[in-house]
């Protein structure tokens, strides 16, 4: 456990006593059972989930009733049988009762602000902007950057994320940077830490590129690891761009109609497939030709957009599929509803649903989403904006062994006719059983593994306290956290 918690780190499963009814695990009927134990310490030993349906997102392999081999990091194969492929000493999870997964992929979220979650619900962009980048940001200490990124990892997990692009604007000194991936880290989650400087330009970019340095040579060494690094921009800044470049780095944006520069950056030869472009509302044609023909990636906020009334009710997702990109999708921050990803596709295929059937009443032409498209969005298209389309996003022999085991048998869930559709309709993260990622277990039977929970809620809620503290405001269940406490 970090130095940023107090106290010894403490196995929040182990010795629970209490075992929530569940279909589709193995093992005994208490607390860390004996396949959960074998999981958690595999030993070299292969792992073969005895899945029902497998909704792979390979083309090669389509979706299919059948097994899922696992050494190691990597997933080995996929298919039915594959027992003696496996061989006696793997550990066998019996999982014929759930649907099994891609690892979902959120393309874009400030991880920093997690325990600013449920600030009020009537926050706007411009009450946002005033609230947590000029009014909390500037007395985040370093252990806010940890608590936040570590709080808002394991409520990733839980919910069936095996990797997030953390948007970190907030980078105020090496310390706070170095906070920030240590709660990544500790949290074991795959995580794509885009670094920016803050946002109100207290930070100068010579310190924040030296900073930048400095994390890099301590935590970055390798590719070959769960953490990656990028950096993040706000407004299109053409020497950030240029850093970026120059340090080969990939570069994560905040794009919408205030930026109006992408034509001299791509002019300039800045702009390049390693971009991602997080929102992309209200954008001209030509810059979501400049887009594509860089090769650059998209993702789309479907909540978040119409909460803070950034310019679209409906994310441009036809936009996007016209140009031949496979957009990401992201939950953006939990200031005003929960970050997770099984309710960010739902809302986008009920928002788009409506949205075509009003193009065509009015005789105009409009294809509705399936979801499988959808679900390719928040895997494949999550994947290509971390610039891991090579290691996760489906489940392909040879890629990483990020996979979630979502229960078919639960109350809200029985009676699947169809695997995209209990997904997408019927589904929520009480229904996520199992995670893994990089073949670890992350959450097992329902529990995330390796994480006293009420520890890290504790020190969240202290971390806030004293935040809002210092702005004025306070939380005593009813007060609107934007207005000034009297």
């Amino acid at each position: 456990m970090s130095a940023y918690l107090e106290g010894e780190h403490e196995d929040g499963a182990r010795g629970e006593r209490h075992r929530r009814p569940q279909s589709g695990t193995a093992g005994e009927e208490h607390g860390v059972d004996a396949v959960g134990e074998a999981l958690r310490r595999p030993a070299g030993r292969p792992i073969l989930l005895r899945a029902g349906a497998v909704i792979t997102l390979d083309p090669a392999l389509g979706n299919l009733v059948g097994n899922i081999l696992i050494d190691g990091e990597k997933i080995i194969a996929v298919g039915p049988g594959l027992k003696d492929r496996a061989g006696e000493n793997a550990i066998v999870v019996d999982a014929q009762e759930a649907i099994a997964i891609p690892g979902l992929v959120d393309s874009h979220l400030h991880a920093w602000v997690g325990q600013l979650r449920g600030l009020s619900s009537d926050l706007d962009i411009s009450a946002y902007m005033d609230l947590v980048h000029r009014r909390f940001a500037p007395r985040y200490r370093p252990d806010d950057m940890y608590v936040g990124c570590l709080l808002s990892s394991l409520v990733a997990l839980d919910g069936g994320v095996t990797t997030i692009l953390d948007n970190s604007h907030n980078a105020r000194a090496l310390e706070h940077m170095t906070a920030a991936v240590e709660g990544l880290a500790e949290a074991g989650i795959r995580a794509v830490h885009a670094s920016g400087p803050p946002v109100d330009g207290s930070v100068s970019m010579a310190d924040w590129s030296r900073n930048l340095e400095g994390i890099r040579e301590r935590y970055f060494s390798s590719e070959d690891q769960l953490l990656t690094l990028r950096v993040m921009d706000v407004a299109g800044s053409e020497d950030l761009w240029r850093h970026a470049r120059d340090q080969d780095l990939w570069v994560s944006t905040e794009m919408g109609s205030h930026i109006t520069n992408l034509g001299d950056l791509a002019r300039v030869g800045l702009l390049t497939e390693k971009h991602a472009f997080n929102h992309c509302i209200t954008l001209p044609d030509d810059d979501w030709r400049r887009i594509a023909d860089a090769g650059a990636a998209v993702n789309l906020c479907a909540r978040s957009d119409a909460h803070f009334g950034l310019g679209q009710a409906v994310p441009p997702v036809d936009q996007a599929l016209s140009m031949g990109l496979v957009p990401g999708l992201s939950t953006d921050n939990e200031t005003v509803y929960l970050s997770d990803m099984l309710t960010e596709m739902q809302h986008l295929v009920t928002l788009h649903r409506g949205y075509a059937f009003a193009r065509l009443a009015a005789g105009e032409k409009a294809a509705q989403l399936t979801a499988e498209q959808v679900l390719r969005f928040a895997t494949v298209g999550g994947a290509a904006n971390c610039g891991l389309a090579d290691r996760v996003g489906s489940l392909t022999p040879g890629k990483q062994a990020d996979v979630v085991l979502l229960r078919r048998s639960d109350l809200n869930t029985a009676l699947s006719t169809n695997a995209f559709t209990t997904l997408l309709g019927f589904s929520n993260r009480s229904n996520v059983d199992s995670v893994f990622v990089a073949g670890r277990v992350r959450k097992w039977r329902g529990r995330l593994v390796d994480h006293d929970v009420s520890r890290v809620l504790a020190a969240a809620e202290a971390s806030r306290s004293r935040l809002m503290n210092e702005v004025g405001l306070r939380a005593d269940g009813f007060h609107d956290g934007v207005l000034p406490d009297r």
